[in-house]
């Protein structure tokens, strides 16, 4: 796409404007939840401490939140993470290789920001969308966190991580992950 510009933005820089254009982009994404995303809500659970954003002709038309978290890994060590979420492209614009460039700035992002992996969960469906861009399902990984009702939950849906600075070698395999906190 011609004109498209990549940014870092983190959330205490966005103005009422950026939150309300994101807003508007995540429930076009997003339509089965675009209450969610009512009067400028630009997140859905944990709000994001960084977004990457695409804009074309200075509007968003591709998001990714991240957090920057350490995980629990079976309550015994911890792993810094760029924790993701709220990824995507307008619907307009699918197809179009956006949304791989869209997980390469988060790369980038995250190695300027010197963190090991990328790390997060998602649909069945859209895991090989991530392998593509090189992250790698996590076999057997059970993701323990809050859900949006603030209740504990366990996911043993798709988890995966991106090697950044460290290799995929030295993620503990086959063990139980705890997000504290609400998923972005």
């Amino acid at each position: 796409m011609v004109g498209l510009v990549w940014r870092l933005r983190w959330e205490a820089d966005l103005s009422r404007d950026e939150h309300d254009a994101v807003a508007a982009l995540l429930s076009r994404i997003y339509p089965d939840h675009a209450a969610t995303f009512a009067e400028g809500r630009s997140w859905s659970g944990a709000r994001p401490e960084g977004r990457v954003i695409g804009y074309s002709e200075g509007r968003p038309v591709a998001h990714l939140g991240f957090l920057r978290r350490m995980l629990r890994i079976n309550d015994d060590s911890s792993l810094l993470v760029g924790d993701v979420g709220l990824v995507g492209v307008d619907p307009s614009l699918h197809r179009s290789g956006i949304g791989l460039r869209l997980l390469e700035e988060a790369s980038i992002s995250f190695h300027d920001l010197a963190l090991p992996f990328g790390f997060l969960t998602c649909r069945p469906d859209v895991v090989r969308f991530y392998e593509r861009a090189g992250w790698k399902e996590l076999p057997g990984q059970v993701t323990r966190m809050i859900d949006n009702e603030l209740q504990p939950e366990t996911y043993t849906g798709p988890a995966l991580a991106l090697s950044v600075r460290a290799p995929l070698s030295e993620w503990p395999s086959g063990h139980t992950v705890i997000r504290d906190g609400l998923e972005v």
